[in-house]
């Protein structure tokens, strides 16, 4: 049965990147929507300019009386004054990930999942599905230069290409057609006790996998082919199609003769026929290679043509805050980077060192909650040693996450942990702490010099510093 669209939408949390592109997609549907956000932000200011009214600041009176349909953030608690206001309307509530499992469930949802790269990997198959010419929608955690709506492509099939978030389980809300696991490593700590509950999530995503489906895994990641694995002979009974990937001779789509060029990267893939296909990508690291030879296995198991995936990889330059170049004068480049894993920091500072050989990276890094740096701190510390100089801001609180039993982490504290770690390497560089993104832009612009990479990192707001860090004086 198809979804019944509401007749008035009230998003609350609507300035966030998942809620922000159910709003597009709710208007370009006909439906009147409203939303109200805690602040104001690129993206709130983006949905005023389109017509959807945004309060800031939440409010009783800021959910009409003919709403229908109130969707809200998983970050927005039971007690929110909207929320208690649709309860007294007597409004069907949903979270954002609810209405999209709702909205997909007569549609073939596609389900781009993992702990590292799913927003990459989302715009990479979106960008080859719609060079296909299949036409289909596209929800991406971040903004796609090539997407009109940034975060949203509208198509008009049954095809929806979703990153699926794990963080509260979200991704348990669908019944995919389709799925890609790129990796699986501990994160969001204050949701998952250990990997063990983590993995589990994960296979209780496969068995959610509609019968005739497609599994596209990561052939390198241990969890991930120890998992699936353990799922092959359920998946198969079902007649669902697995699929592997990645640099190891055992994957079913095989990366070859990879090479690492001049602000590029060339690589070939073996299919489990021997074929052959060579590529070109301009976007660096070992692991958008894998991002996009794991995008590559899903739109070609789905009949999407190597020559429209060739085409795609060759033009795609990135997305917002995925090692996105926002300044390149003066000999000094300024990357802004979503990156909050220790895995994740790691990898960038190796692919910035491998695109930019020769050059000095520096590393403005700011942790993102408490919680999960109290958790993940020991493998923090040796995650920065290939930046050449470090600022690291104090660590972003995340509202409505943070437990008084984090508080006493600190961003202090791990750059003590990072400067005894040098020493014991007999390692000398510059290592600064900022109480601040203003002043942690003080420290970069102190710092800079012509040659430099400069990576501004973190899933908070150290990213609006970084169109600033080449301002003068």
């Amino acid at each position: 049965m198809a979804f019944l669209m509401p007749t008035r939408a009230h998003l609350i949390g609507i300035g966030g990147i998942n809620m922000s592109g159910i709003a597009k997609l709710l208007q370009a549907a006909g439906v009147p929507v409203t939303g109200s956000d805690v602040a104001q932000s690129e993206l709130t200011d983006e949905l005023v300019k389109q017509g959807i009214d945004v309060k800031i600041g939440h409010a009783p009176e800021n959910v009409p009386p003919a709403t229908d349909l109130v969707i809200y953030s998983s970050a927005v608690p039971e007690g929110n004054p909207e929320r208690a206001e649709a309860r007294r309307l007597n409004v069907r509530q949903l979270t954002n990930f609810q209405f999209l499992g709702e909205w997909t469930a007569d549609k073939h949802p596609v389900l781009v999942c993992g702990t590292h790269g799913k927003s990459t990997t989302t715009a990479m198959a979106g960008l080859m599905f719609i060079d296909a010419g299949y036409e289909p929608t596209v929800i991406v955690g971040s903004r796609v230069p090539a997407f009109r709506e940034g975060n949203v492509y509208l198509g008009n099939s049954d095809l929806v290409v979703i990153e699926g978030d794990e963080y509260a389980k979200h991704f348990l809300e669908f019944e995919p057609s389709a799925v890609v696991i790129n990796n699986i490593e501990l994160d969001h700590t204050d949701i998952f006790a250990d990997i063990r509950d983590l993995t589990e999530t994960f296979r209780e995503l496969l068995r959610k996998v509609r019968s005739g489906g497609l599994v596209v895994a990561n052939a390198d990641d241990p969890r991930v082919q120890t998992l699936i694995g353990e799922e092959r002979s359920r998946l198969e009974a079902r007649g669902i199609r697995i699929k592997t990937f990645g640099f190891g001779s055992h994957a079913d789509i095989r990366v070859a003769d990879y090479a690492v060029r001049v602000e590029s990267q060339l690589f070939a893939l073996r299919d489990d026929e021997g074929l052959m296909s060579r590529f070109t990508l301009q976007i660096p690291g070992r692991m958008n290679i894998m991002n996009a030879v794991a995008a590559a296995a899903l739109a070609m198991h789905l009949n999407v043509g190597a020559e429209n995936v060739r085409r795609v990889l060759a033009s795609f330059k990135g997305i917002w805050r995925r090692f996105e170049k926002v300044l390149d004068r003066d000999r000094m480049l300024v990357v802004s980077d979503y990156g909050h894993h220790p895995t994740a920091v790691a990898a960038t500072l190796d692919a910035a060192k491998s695109f930019y050989a020769g050059r000095r990276i520096v590393l403005c890094f700011q942790p993102h909650h408490r919680n999960r740096t109290k958790h993940l701190f020991a493998d923090f510390i040796p995650s920065f040693d290939k930046a050449d100089a470090l600022v690291l801001a104090e660590v972003y609180d995340v509202a409505g996450r943070e437990e008084a039993a984090d508080g006493a982490v600190s961003s202090r504290d791990l750059l003590e942990a990072i400067a005894k770690r040098d020493e014991e390497r007999g390692i000398k560089r510059t290592l600064e702490y900022a109480r601040d993104p203003q002043e942690a832009l003080a420290m970069l612009k102190h710092l800079r010099a012509p040659g430099d990479v400069i990576i501004v990192m973190g899933a908070g707001d150290i990213y609006r510093i970084a169109t600033h860090v080449l301002d003068y004086p």
